[in-house]
């Protein structure tokens, strides 16, 4: 084995290559949250994944629990596994009676990244070989896709060879293009238009999920979120996978359009639609929109086509606890699921509305504080969470009436 050393992930040791220029990796994770640790190290690793990889072994925790899966061992695919430390923290960090459940191989084209990744986890099978080929090798039920850019190039091979019963988490770290800041990149890869404003990140969770929902539905295949996240440089979904002709013939229902300052007609097909809690009273900041209403794409206002149906699973929310993210990762894991029980009875509210919008709308001196908006909704008895998100924000089924009246009496 050639020189390495060893870095805590969670509650796993992961061998990796020397950082270059004697680098701590403390120092790598400062450097910068893209993957551009290449330079810094021989091959790819990237400590600011870590929190997504906390999640990934919470989610497989979940899943492993429930009837999604009715066989005893699970198919499972990393597609590009690099040195292996997700592989590494799923066997380190399930109990044992899931982590043996787990029948594991990882593919990556990099042949030294391949060689540590055998030495992290010795029992697992390792290719060095075209993960699009890998994939359509066998019947995978978890399938962990996590490129240097976009996954497109992947999904096709994924959805085609999935079982009847999978799940498959999907990351882009081509956050430019799905944001809309690379117009062209936007429309090429993902086929919709992306608006720049404070809500593009929610639009491009919604864009990746649409572009994997259409995917699925080319193959006879329907997708059921569990978990979405947004953290610094990449976008990550998580879905379940299930073959049914009948059910991806309905993705047209879960797909749509986002509209900033909608007109009044607008909203009142939102909320007709469901997809407005906010209702369709005064002038509001965005609302979604449903496939079938008619928008002009050179409309400047519009992002997508979008999916607009529900971005997680309330079960799989509920399990995002602190405690278990520190049972099973360590001590260090409960920031990568902050926020995220909070949020699970409120799983099926597209809305999401942020709080540096509202002084726009309401006789308030700046954004109200949060925890006392949340407060102030639940008191006034509708469901109120902080979301999760990279700016200050909440997820409520209140109407915007309420909002902006809870909003000002928090400046009482």
């Amino acid at each position: 084995m050639t020189e390495s050393e060893i870095v805590l992930e969670g509650r796993t040791q992961h061998r990796l290559p020397p950082a270059k220029e004697g680098r701590t990796e403390k120092q790598l994770e400062r450097h910068g949250k893209g993957p551009a640790d290449r330079a810094h190290r021989s091959t790819f690793h990237n400590p600011a994944m870590a929190d997504c990889r906390t999640r990934s072994v919470l989610l497989m925790d979940h899943m492993l629990d429930t009837e999604w899966f009715n066989k005893p061992q699970i198919h499972t695919l990393d597609a590009l596994c690099a040195t292996g430390s997700r592989i590494n923290r799923w066997l380190t960090e399930l109990p044992p009676g899931k982590s043996e459940r787990l029948l594991i191989v990882g593919a990556d084209l990099d042949e030294e990244a391949i060689e540590f990744a055998r030495e992290n986890c010795p029992r697992v099978e390792f290719r060095n070989e075209d993960s699009r080929q890998v994939l359509l090798s066998s019947g995978w039920q978890w399938i962990d896709i996590d490129p240097f850019g976009s996954p497109v190039p992947f999904l096709d091979s994924a959805m085609q060879s999935s079982a009847r019963r999978a799940v498959m988490e999907i990351t882009a770290t081509d956050t430019a293009a799905l944001t809309g800041s690379s117009a062209s990149a936007c429309l090429r890869r993902y086929g919709a238009k992306i608006r720049t404003d404070q809500m593009a990140h929610d639009s491009a969770l919604r864009l990746l999920m649409a572009t994997v929902a259409r995917t699925a539905a080319q193959h006879d295949r329907c997708v059921i979120p569990l978990l979405s996240s947004w953290d610094s440089h990449h976008i990550r979904v998580s879905v379940k996978v299930h073959r049914s002709i009948q059910a991806a013939n309905l993705l047209e229902e879960n797909l749509g359009w986002r509209v900033a300052s909608p007109t009044a007609e607008e909203l009142h097909a939102a909320s007709e639609a469901g997809l407005h809690p906010q209702g369709d009273d005064g002038e509001q900041p965005f609302c979604l929109l449903p496939f079938s209403h008619p928008v002009r794409r050179d409309d400047k206002r519009i992002s997508g086509p979008l999916w607009t149906g529900s971005l997680f699973d309330s079960e799989v929310l509920a399990a995002m606890t602190a405690e278990r993210a520190i049972e099973l990762c360590g001590e260090d894991a409960e920031p990568a699921v902050r926020h995220l029980v909070g949020e699970a009875e409120l799983a099926e509210t597209p809305s999401l509305i942020m709080t540096d919008m509202l002084p726009k709308y309401c006789d308030v001196g700046g954004p109200p504080r949060i925890v006392k908006l949340v407060e102030g909704l639940r008191s006034a008895g509708f469901k109120a969470a902080i979301a999760r998100w990279g700016a200050p924000a909440i997820r409520t089924d209140a109407p915007w009436p309420t909002v902006l009246e809870v909003a000002e009496a928090c400046f009482d």
